[in-house]
């Protein structure tokens, strides 16, 4: 069972895809994500790339995000991040797209977005935490101040910096692990 942890959609429980190649973020380690990030995410625009049944960026809108993109590049987990938008009630508050990564970064810097809050869960063992950090930087896609939670496996290593980000801390939960990085002032 997924759900959203706090907020105005709280305790609310939302779909996720049936599938090997998705892995929801358990209650527990998306609770101390948003423990970590307290402060940093009311008022922001949000960006959550790898959705998945998105509920990163439900977590941030019920916690008082103020707009979030969500991208996967799946169709059905597309389908269920709708559903789930519509069942949160924060359809309006959000726009969805089916692109790759790669194809989603440069989207949003076309349409000049500038995200004071990204979260990104690629999926486990594809490294591509770095490179969206660079494309990040290099498209200029940060609001000042922006924070970047990743999401990753605790054997993963993650440079102390990429682009115009600078880690701040690193936080394992089991078998997963938490990176925050900023920017850089």
């Amino acid at each position: 069972m997924v759900r959203i942890i706090a907020g105005s959609a709280r305790g609310l429980r939302i779909k996720t895809v049936s599938s090997d190649k998705t892995k929801p973020t358990l209650d527990r380690v998306k609770e101390s994500m948003f423990s970590i990030l307290t402060g940093n995410v009311e008022g922001r625009i949000v960006l959550d790339l790898f959705s998945g049944n998105g509920s990163l960026g439900l977590e941030a809108l019920s916690r008082g995000a103020s707009s979030a993109c969500m991208n996967d590049y799946s169709r059905a987990c597309v389908g269920i991040i709708r559903e789930n938008l519509a069942h949160t009630g924060f359809v309006e508050q959000a726009s969805v797209s089916q692109l790759d990564y790669r194809e989603a970064l440069t989207l949003y810097r076309k349409q000049g977005h500038r995200f004071g809050l990204i979260l990104l869960d690629p999926p486990y063992g594809a490294h591509l935490i770095p490179e969206v950090l660079e494309l990040i930087s290099a498209y200029a896609l940060y609001a000042p101040g922006c924070v970047v939670m990743c999401e990753h496996t605790k054997e993963d290593t993650l440079p102390d910096r990429t682009g115009v980000f600078v880690k701040q801390k690193t936080r394992n939960y089991g078998t997963v692990g938490l990176t925050v990085y900023e920017t850089e002032e």
